[in-house]
């Protein structure tokens, strides 16, 4: 596989993680990187979501946990069940049946910074006092802030706060504190109508981002594909999730040539993709799914994960080797007469 070949890959994975999984909850709990959200104007949570937010999505962990998907690539995963056990002894969570739904935003722009980090708003079941108890045992301090109980760990800064029954906020402590004064004075996402109009078009997936695109993307496209693209407003993207992963990227321009600008540099990849794809049938079947269509400023890529692909992914991700590790060194042995250490 040539190295132009590689990038093209590159790339593609990245839209698509950028797009079904965005990393905003998988920095704090890794397992979760599919969103999704149920009908209407979004969950009641989106109250909690500041109304300059550039990056929302919501993620329904229940379904997609149970999903054939999602069984199929753990059986290829190595190492992943050593985490999650570890983070059940810590906190008594079980990601596999203790979290329901999952909000998560961003108002930032590319790369949180320390004071920066997103907001994640969980709904599930948790053990309040073991969580609190764990962040005391790790130095971390109890502020009250406007009535609530903001859990603040050590040097990160994270702040963890339980809004309401079954309700956890984490996030950089500047993010929680504002999620709570905009619960208070109502100035949520909600009633952002460029934000929720999107969410709108969208919200009957199993997975969903919505995101002005250089918030979702600064710093992290290669600098040759960055160069070739056309000016971008928005970013959105949609799944379905069962036995296989149908989705649809969206993105509009700033205007109608930016938006044919944008489809000859997606064709110009999809073409390379599939000259290049010989030796793996697995890219070429992926690539035979994805339809490339435009309306206006939009410009959309609707493709298919089947179960095939999936299968013939995973058996390649198990394929690679175990990461090798060193031995610890052998002691030297000490003179004689050398006091033991």
């Amino acid at each position: 596989m040539t190295k132009r070949t590689r990038l093209f890959l590159g790339v593609a994975s990245g839209i698509l993680v950028a797009g079904l999984g965005t990393g905003l909850v998988a920095a704090y709990v890794g397992g979760f990187q599919n969103f999704t959200l149920i009908g209407g104007d979004g969950p009641a949570e989106l109250t909690y979501v500041p109304a300059d937010a550039r990056v929302v999505a919501y993620a329904d962990i229940r379904n997609v946990m149970n999903s054939e998907v999602r069984r199929k690539l753990s059986a290829f995963q190595q190492g992943t069940g050593d985490g999650a056990a570890h983070f059940k002894e810590q906190t008594g969570i079980d990601l596999e049946t203790d979290i329901d739904y999952v909000v998560a935003s961003s108002s930032g722009m590319g790369e949180p910074s320390q004071g920066d980090r997103p907001l994640v708003l969980a709904k599930g079941r948790f053990d309040e006092v073991r969580i609190e108890g764990l962040i005391r045992d790790q130095g971390g301090v109890v502020e009250d802030y406007n009535g609530s109980k903001l859990l603040i760990s050590g040097e990160k800064k994270l702040a963890v706060v339980f809004l309401e029954p079954g309700l956890v906020a984490i996030g950089g402590a500047a993010a929680v504190r504002k999620s709570i004064d905009t619960k208070a004075d109502g100035s949520n996402v909600k009633g952002n109508d460029e934000v929720m109009r999107l969410v709108r078009d969208i919200d009957d997936g199993d997975a969903w981002v919505v995101a002005r695109f250089d918030a979702l993307t600064g710093g992290r496209l290669p600098v040759e594909v960055a160069n070739q693209l056309p000016p971008i407003n928005w970013f959105s993207a949609r799944g379905f999730v069962n036995s296989s992963v149908d989705g649809q990227l969206r993105v509009e321009t700033r205007d109608e040539v930016s938006a044919k600008n944008l489809q000859d540099v997606v064709r110009g990849f999809m073409a390379l993709g599939r000259l290049q794809s010989g030796q793996h049938p697995e890219v070429a079947a992926f690539l035979d799914t994805v339809q490339l269509s435009g309306d206006g400023k939009t410009v959309s890529l609707s493709f298919s994960l089947r179960p095939e692909m999936i299968e013939a992914l995973g058996a390649l991700r198990a394929q690679r080797p175990a990461p090798r590790t060193t031995p610890a060194p052998t002691p030297a042995p000490k003179p004689d007469g050398a006091p033991a250490l």
